[in-house]
């Protein structure tokens, strides 16, 4: 039998080498663990601060249309029509194809519109400086992100909130409204993700590591559900080439898409079997430029096409999987794509695109000055509806 105190000793440096080993392993090989969204509904105080003045519900006075302008759009100068006199934000178009949802930066409030000018509240509650929003699919809910970091989920059916995590920005619903996905801007680059969560704040996953390139990352879910972003972290093919990586929900290796420019910009289609992208590079005099691809499955990449307008994918909108609208530059200076901003006092013209054959037809050239963001197509056809840049107003253009 061992002495006593040799049994001591063994113990001891058992301990000691376990403690060791554990303070290497967290020190140099620990990955901090994902944070899980309290399955709990809390209550989030806004900040400080009273809304300006000003509400979204009086209907804009009817303006005459002067003569020569067409009340119908038909490649001339067309008559544009504001919704609301409100500087508004996130306004998204619902699931009925017709009415838009709204925040009203003027009162806090949240509004649905409909393509007559007629304003209903969404929730009597008042959100003080929502700086940005993001609808799912059928508009029942949203992400509100607040200036000093703070976001919520507000369920406006059921009037609840639930709070996420400070260091989390860029939300995106999925198509069907039963999760989100945001990046984990965490200060630890090496525990920064690009996560899901259900709409209920539950079941947080990690979907990809982002490290020190999450702005190379856009959240964008696809209307098939299987992907969640865009990645431009694919290898250079060359100067003004490279290749962007689809960014699968459950770590899918889709095939890269391989773009002739910088500054990638996409936007799904609304079957998600193509997608619309707008890139820069020396051929465009570094003005930005759209293009078409096919984007599903082995298709990726494939049927590539220069639709010849320089704008930006941000300032187009699928009526259906084959038809585009986009709110074009009237001018635009070399270097544009650079920096879109230098643009946002540009007066915009408006086409309307057939993706299948690359025809494009001007479609309006509005009889004021409008710089456009935010294009939305009534389900119809009827109207193509935008956000004017310079005063945050609801605006609209008769199609038919």
């Amino acid at each position: 039998m061992f002495p006593l105190k040799k049994i001591l000793l063994i113990v001891l440096f058992i301990v000691v080498a376990a403690g060791f080993g554990y303070g290497i392993y967290f020190l140099f090989f620990r990955v901090a663990p994902m944070e899980e969204v309290a399955d709990v509904y809390e209550e989030y105080i806004p900040p400080s601060g009273l809304p300006g003045a000003g509400g979204a519900t009086p209907k804009p006075a009817e303006a005459e249309i002067p003569a020569g302008v067409s009340l119908i759009a038909q490649g001339g100068l067309t008559f544009v029509s504001a919704l609301t006199n409100a500087n508004t934000l996130g306004a998204a178009i619902n699931q009925d194809g017709r009415t838009m949802s709204f925040y009203n930066k003027s009162d806090g409030k949240f509004y649905r519109l409909t393509p007559s000018g007629d304003i209903t509240e969404l929730s009597n509650k008042t959100f003080y400086n929502v700086d940005k929003v993001a609808w799912s699919p059928n508009s029942d809910k949203a992400v509100l992100e607040y200036p000093d970091g703070s976001n919520i989920i507000y369920d406006f059916a059921t009037e609840k909130q639930i709070t996420l995590p400070k260091h989390w920005e860029e939300f995106g619903f999925s198509p069907d409204g039963e999760k989100i996905a945001a990046k984990s801007m965490d200060a630890d680059p090496d525990n920064r993700w690009l996560v899901t969560v259900n709409s209920d704040g539950t079941n947080t996953q990690p979907i990809e590591l982002l490290g020190n390139n999450a702005n190379k990352v856009q959240v964008a879910y696809s209307p098939t559900g299987q992907v969640v972003g865009f990645s431009s972290t694919g290898e250079a093919q060359g100067f003004s080439r490279q290749d962007i990586l689809l960014l699968g929900l459950n770590g899918e290796n889709f095939k890269a898409l391989r773009v002739n420019g910088l500054g990638f910009e996409g936007k799904w289609s609304k079957s998600g079997e193509r997608l619309l992208y707008s890139v820069y590079s020396a051929d465009s005099d570094y003005k930005p430029m759209i293009w078409i691809t096919d984007a599903s499955g082995e298709n990726i990449g494939t049927n590539r096409r220069n639709l010849s307008l320089n704008t930006w994918a941000n300032k187009c909108a699928f009526s259906d999987d084959v038809t585009l609208y986009c709110a074009v530059p009237q001018t635009m200076d070399r270097g544009a794509g650079f920096q879109q901003k230098l643009s946002e006092k540009t007066p915009d013209v408006f086409y309307k695109v057939d993706i299948r054959s690359g025809l494009k037809t001007l479609l309006a050239v509005p009889s004021g000055q409008y710089t456009a963001k935010n294009l939305m197509v009534s389900s119809d056809e009827q109207f193509l509806f935008f956000t004017n840049t310079s005063n945050g107003a609801i605006e609209k253009i008769q199609l038919k």
